[in-house]
């Protein structure tokens, strides 16, 4: 497993799907008038059954986004106030290990008290982080082990003297305010739904008529009644894309895959169906911590459930395989607690920290 520091600097975005016509210059404009070969290209869409949620540049969701929402009667549209980083977790594992890289990239960062936004994709996992909290974040995942790619960090950090970052993050741990950031009850405050949707996670091939796929993507987004099937089903879509320099994803239903032509899709279609655990958070998802890892520890570590995950605003999607669902569901439902463990991997003393990030 490789850790990379992406240049991209993000914000998130909240509004409800009511509001979606009002931004379709602004998707146009992300999908398909962008460069998406700029390595700080991030782009991404989530629509489920509650929300509306994007991450994209600060530039794109001040600039293009927020003046489109801004005049609209409607209430409920929010934004971060931080800028989040990205770290693009590599591992040759793929899918089939997410589960475990999920838990285990978690642990630290919780026992830190870091919140995160996480992103399974078909390609490669996301973590985002509050950028204020980029070093501190990267000294706490190298201290337990994690390898990261070092001139990405030299480029994002610099010379830093990062023992130094860790103690200061430590000191501040001793300050904890309230416990009930770190516990959480989800069996009893977080609404918990399983959808009906059967999903597939697949890749789209940036290099076959990268104009006709993105078309699909705006069809899909602004004129689902053109898709074929879009009417005959009473389910909400669950469609999430997210664009990178590097490769774009997609997690969605069937028929809407069913747009695209085969040489487009990256992926096999002889996989169990996926199934989603949506848990809404409400407005807990940005600050609070250790919920990814509260969730994919018992699911994945201890009961050798693999499993997908996506961060939205407000919510927690749990993505697991449909022969999976039913012991999932009674794992989340009977946990009492969302417990912070602690660390997974072996830690390395503060004074191996500084030489790896040294310029």
């Amino acid at each position: 497993m490789t850790i990379f520091i992406l240049p991209a600097r993000l914000k998130l975005l909240h509004f409800q799907k009511l509001q979606l016509p009002l931004v379709a210059h602004a998707l146009i404009k992300a999908c398909l008038l962008s460069d998406t070969t700029d390595p700080s290209y991030f782009f991404s869409y989530t629509e489920n059954s509650y929300e509306i949620s994007i991450v994209a540049s600060v530039e794109c969701i001040e600039k293009d986004f927020l003046p489109l929402l801004s005049s609209d009667s409607f209430a409920g549209v929010q934004v971060s106030q931080d800028v989040y980083r990205v770290l693009q977790v590599d591992d040759e594992g793929g899918q089939d290990c997410s589960g475990k890289r999920i838990s285990d990239l978690s642990a630290p960062l919780a026992q830190a008290q870091f919140s995160i936004f996480y992103m399974s994709t078909y390609q490669t996992d996301f973590v985002l982080i509050k950028e204020i909290k980029l070093a501190e974040a990267v000294a706490s995942l190298i201290r337990h082990g994690f390898d990261f790619d070092q001139e990405s960090v030299d480029e994002e950090l610099g010379s830093l003297d990062i023992a130094h970052v860790e103690a200061l993050n430590m000191s501040n741990l001793v300050q904890k305010t309230d416990e009930m950031q770190l516990h959480a009850d989800l069996s009893q405050s977080w609404e918990q739904t399983v959808l009906d949707n059967e999903l597939r996670c697949v890749g789209l091939n940036k290099h076959a008529d990268a104009a006709s796929w993105c078309m699909s993507i705006l069809k899909i987004l602004l004129y689902p009644d053109m898709i074929e099937g879009y009417r005959d089903t009473k389910t909400p879509r669950f469609f999430s894309y997210t664009s990178t320099c590097e490769g774009v994803s997609l997690m969605t239903d069937q028929y809407i895959l069913d747009t695209f032509d085969e040489n487009i899709i990256c992926g096999t279609d002889d996989e169990s169906p996926l199934r989603v655990i949506q848990v809404n958070l409400s407005d807990s998802n940005l600050d609070r911590c250790g919920i990814v890892r509260s969730i994919s520890h018992p699911l994945s570590t201890e009961a050798q459930i693999n499993i997908l995950y996506l961060s939205t605003y407000t919510t927690a999607n749990i993505i697991v395989s449909a022969g999976d669902l039913e012991q999932a569901k009674t794992i989340m439902t009977s946990r009492p607690q969302l417990d912070i463990p602690g660390p997974t991997k072996e830690e390395k003393p503060l004074s191996a920290l500084s030489d790896p990030i040294e310029t």
